[in-house]
């Protein structure tokens, strides 16, 4: 389903109003939800790295969502997996007619997901985790589609990048008060 530009831009808006710095995991659900309408997803997640360079599940849509992305950190393999080693966007098609993810699909399968698109969410240059879209039926997840959710990644990005930013700054004074103490 090619992504018109303008509802593009009107869903991301919709974000410009959230709060990072006081509610990361508000915030990273609300990213989730409002890019899970955008692309008629059926579900959809974000995973981030840890401090270990794996990735773990930070949002999701529903429990069909957190199911996959559960259970692709679990596995270390799947459309999240990839996107995030790669850098760049993967795509599953149909879960049930591609051998290439291995056991990854059977979990597709097993809650009704047949295809997932996968980019990843970079800060700074690097991977930092991925934003997924799931859907219950085949589907092809056409370049509007990739180059509309790697944008939404960079919002994903900015979100993470002013909570980091609000840490910092909170740490930092904690510490000044501490020393001036």
């Amino acid at each position: 389903m090619p992504i018109d530009p303008s509802m593009l831009a009107k869903s991301i808006g919709t974000l410009a109003d959230l709060h990072p710095e006081q509610d990361l995991a508000a915030t990273l659900h609300q990213a989730v939800i409002a890019a899970k309408q955008l692309f008629d997803a059926d579900a959809a997640g974000v995973m981030l790295a840890d401090l270990d360079g794996q990735l773990r599940w930070a949002s999701a849509s529903d429990q069909r969502a957190q199911t996959l992305e559960d259970n692709q950190e679990v596995f270390a393999a799947g459309p999240c997996a990839e996107a995030y080693t790669s850098g760049r966007a993967a795509v599953m098609h149909d879960a049930t007619l591609e051998q290439r993810w291995g056991e990854i699909a059977l979990t597709f399968v097993e809650v009704q997901i047949r295809s997932g698109l996968s980019v990843p969410v970079e800060l700074g240059g690097a991977a930092i985790g991925t934003l997924d879209l799931y859907a219950v039926e085949p589907r092809q997840w056409d370049d509007t589609e990739v180059s509309a959710l790697q944008t939404y990644a960079g919002v994903v990005a900015s979100l993470l990048g002013a909570a980091a930013k609000a840490e910092l700054k909170g740490t930092l004074a904690e510490q000044f008060q501490v020393g001036r103490g």
